[in-house]
Parts: C-alpha cells; sequence; structure tokens
C-alpha cells in the first residue's frame, strides 16, 4: 500500500442526482424531494452536533441543495434535533427505537460492518459511492464515510514546556498522567486511536498490525501515562488534562478556542504516522424520513457537502482519495501536508471489527494480559 502525503488530485467530485445508483450497489425506492421537503420539517439525528465536522453547516447544505425550506442546525432547533451518542449507543437505538427514530447517525468507520450485522441501514447507497473502496463503504447500502481525520497530538505548551512528538514520546517519564485517551470500547475516536497505532507501528511500513497496537497501549497503561481526568476545553485550558490524542481537526478545533485567550498549545501528527480514519454517516432502515434520509447520504459525497466538512479541517473523503480539490483558503487552517507523510490509507477491505478491539482492550490493555 502506498503511503499518502495529503495531496489532492485533479478531478472534483460532483454531486449526485437524488437517487442514483452505482452499478452492483444497493437499491430502493429513490428519494422523493417532495416528500423530503414534508419530512424536513422535523428530523432527528445521532451524534451530529453541528460542530462535529461542521454538520450545522452540512445538513444546512442539504436543506438549502435540495430548496427543502429547512434550518440544518441543532442548536436552533427549528426543524433539526440532535441526541449526543456514541457510535456504540448509536447502532443500539438505531435497534431499538420505535417512534421518533434517529434518522441518520455519525460512526467511526468501522461501526459500519456492526451496523450492517444489526440490519438496521436503509436500504440505499448514493452513485458516488461508486468512488470509495470498499472499506469505505456499505456493500449492502446504508452508510457512507464522509470525513477523514488522522489521530494528532494536542499540547498545552504553557503547561508541558517540551511537548511529545510521537507515540515513542508519550510512553516518557515526564508525561506520566498527562495523557488524555478516548475509549475504544464505545468511541470510534478511541478505535481510531488504535487504528493509528496499528498502522504507525507496524513492522512493514503500509501495513496494519493490531497486535503491536494492543503491545503498546498494554505498556502505555502499565507506565500510568493515562490522564483520568474528563477532558473538556477548558480542563485543557487549565492545564488538567495537558496532553490529548484526538483526531486532527478536533485538536486544532480546541487550540484555535485557547490561544484566543491567550494559551500555548500546538497539535501534531505523531512523526511514525498513523492511519486516515473516517467518519461515517449511516441511515436508519426504521427512519420516518427515508426520502430525507436519502439525500443526505447522497448530499455526504456530493461536492457542495463534501467542502462543508474542509471547513472545519476535517479531510473530506474524496479529497484523501484524490477524487475532489479543495480550494486553498478552505485549507488555510489545516496541518502541513508534510505532517502527514508517514499517514496511509487502511490497506484492507474490512476494518477489523470493534469487538475484537474492544475485547482485547479489556482483556489485555487494562487487565495486562
Amino acid at each position: 500500500m502506498a503511503m499518502v502525503a495529503g495531496a489532492c488530485g485533479s478531478d472534483s467530485g460532483s454531486a449526485a442526482e437524488p437517487g442514483e445508483q452505482p452499478a452492483g450497489g444497493a437499491t430502493s425506492t429513490t428519494p422523493d424531494v417532495t416528500a423530503a421537503k414534508t419530512e424536513s420539517e422535523s428530523f432527528r439525528t445521532l451524534g451530529m452536533p453541528d460542530d462535529w465536522i461542521n454538520f450545522g453547516a452540512f445538513y444546512q447544505s442539504v436543506c438549502d441543495a435540495y430548496d427543502l425550506g429547512c434550518n440544518g442546525s441543532s442548536v436552533a432547533s427549528v426543524n433539526r434535533l440532535d441526541t449526543d451518542m456514541s457510535s456504540a449507543e448509536e447502532i443500539a437505538a438505531f435497534k431499538s427505537e420505535t417512534s421518533n427514530t434517529g434518522m441518520c447517525a455519525d460512526i467511526g468507520i468501522a461501526f459500519g460492518q456492526v451496523a450492517e450485522a444489526e440490519k438496521v441501514l436503509i436500504d440505499y447507497l448514493p452513485a458516488a459511492a461508486a468512488d470509495l473502496p470498499d472499506a469505505y463503504k456499505s456493500t449492502s447500502g446504508g452508510w457512507v464515510a464522509s470525513a477523514v481525520g488522522v489521530i494528532s497530538i494536542m499540547t498545552n505548551t504553557d503547561v508541558v514546556s517540551n511537548p511529545p512528538r510521537s507515540f515513542a514520546d508519550l510512553l516518557k517519564p515526564e508525561y506520566k498522567g498527562l495523557v488524555t485517551i478516548s475509549n475504544p470500547v464505545t468511541s470510534g475516536t478511541g478505535q481510531a486511536m488504535v487504528f493509528a497505532t496499528a498502522a504507525a507501528l507496524s513492522p512493514e511500513k503500509g501495513e496494519f498490525d493490531l497486535d503491536a497496537a494492543v503491545d503498546y497501549w498494554k505498556q502505555f497503561t502499565t507506565l500510568g501515562q493515562k490522564n483520568e481526568a474528563e477532558f473538556s476545553a477548558a480542563a485543557f485550558e487549565r492545564g488538567e488534562t495537558p496532553i490529548r490524542l484526538a483526531y486532527d481537526f478536533v485538536n486544532l478545533q480546541t487550540v484555535a478556542q485557547v490561544e484566543d485567550k491567550g494559551i500555548g498549545a500546538e497539535v501534531v501528527i505523531p512523526s511514525e504516522g498513523g492511519v486516515w480514519s473516517p467518519s461515517a454517516t449511516m441511515c436508519n432502515a426504521k427512519t420516518e424520513d427515508p426520502n430525507l434520509a436519502k439525500l443526505v447520504l447522497d448530499h455526504t459525497l456530493s461536492e457542495e457537502g463534501q467542502l462543508t466538512f474542509a471547513e472545519v479541517g476535517a479531510r473530506p473523503v474524496l479529497y484523501t482519495l484524490g477524487k475532489l480539490t479543495v480550494p486553498e483558503d478552505l485549507k488555510a487552517n489545516w496541518l502541513p501536508d508534510t505532517q502527514y507523510a508517514n499517514v496511509i490509507q487502511y490497506p484492507g477491505d474490512t476494518w477489523p471489527d470493534p469487538a475484537i478491539v474492544a475485547e482485547r482492550w479489556e482483556g489485555e490493555v487494562l487487565a495486562g494480559g
């Protein structure tokens, strides 16, 4: 698998016509835009707050692109409501809710296969999904990759004067008890963190070694590097959680907040590299708003929809695949492409099962087994 340096190709993504289906993909009734307009008067999403990869702007873009006349902001709560949930909780909600069901949700990419196995996904795949590798879409319909992040290290440099810049650095005694991480048992970000080390620490560059990742996190835990305090931008600002592993675009947003207050902070991609880790949008088989859900999946892979993610520093998935050009002004606040020189595309067709990662985390990393 060739390494990726973050450069984009010259081809530009284009909006798919509503209801177009790729050859060999899932098929279902095409979306009715008139029906979607009625559905958009009141709809609910899960794990898609306005500030997460810019979903507020994304849903407003859906409203505008199809002339639905709705307000896409969940903060405004005029038409869209959002309930914050983890990837695992979203799938459970899709399965159990029988009224006011969540229409669509944001999941970590590895949870797509879980949603498929639970048979909770709408039978629909956008035409533009033909441009995605198998690991970035459902073969049976219902979810597609949206925007891509890379696990990064953020440091409050007013508190930690010698910030870590690699996964190896994070094991040093000077960072004991200082590093905030997400839980891979329930969190898509936590799973992405494990996947980052599986790519970065693989003895064979360009490959994926889950054993190496588990060994690393076992050592990290044994050494006591984890900060047990709950992370927030305020806690980071106060120096209570001075080092954090999270997606690059998430950490960059936090840094922008605290730097306005004069707090020193930096974000780096670990020097060993990592893996491009997409989020994905999945939509519910039981949704009361099926036409709107299908338009959301279409718009996720349209040029307009993809560029809303770029506005907050998330890499549109089509950009990382060389199929979309992002204007330079939207890339102004991104980390330099040089930091991504050792970041790879995932080399397989199916991501590791989250249940296996969770089992190994609890049985080996936390238990020291």
